[in-house]
């Protein structure tokens, strides 16, 4: 019991567990916010060094975005019922939520920034951001598969 609370792994579980299929997609949604923000910082820069004051900045705005995301999904979404399985997320599926897109962004900044850092390059900075956030993206559609047609995730 301890480990379906833990993680979902049926359809009812979702949104009450700590994790569930949608953990992948803020991790996602991590890494996106953390690219779009950043755009803002690196592509002026190009020629010339990103201050990490100016990502931290990003990487902030990421969380914050992260929190009003949870908010609107969960007060917005659920009243124009729009939310999966029309019910509240737990407030440890909401927490983990927020933290998990924190983590995307964080992964983004370190293993992004240290690629632009290096070769200077918006190029390789932005495909490297892209093509994790692909990868994410995969696994949280296996992820949703699995779980919505109660196969066993592990």
């Amino acid at each position: 019991m301890f480990f379906n609370d833990f993680i979902a792994t049926i359809v009812d579980e979702v949104g009450i567990s700590w994790f569930d299929f949608y953990s992948i997609g803020h991790i996602c949604l991590g890494v996106g916010l953390f690219l779009f923000w950043s755009l803002f910082y690196t592509i002026p820069k190009k020629k010339g060094r990103v201050p990490v004051f100016s990502l931290l900045f990003v990487f902030i705005l990421t969380i914050v975005c992260a929190i009003l995301w949870e908010i609107i999904e969960n007060m917005v979404f659920l009243e124009l019922g729009w939310k999966f399985e029309n019910r509240p997320d737990s407030w440890q599926n909401m927490s983990t939520d927020v933290l998990l897109c924190a983590v995307g962004g964080l992964g983004t900044w370190l293993f992004a920034y240290l690629i632009f850092e290096k070769e200077r390059s918006a190029f390789g900075y932005y495909t490297f951001g892209i093509i994790g956030f692909g990868v994410w993206i995969g696994i949280f559609i296996i992820l949703r598969y699995l779980t919505l047609h109660n196969s066993p995730i592990i």
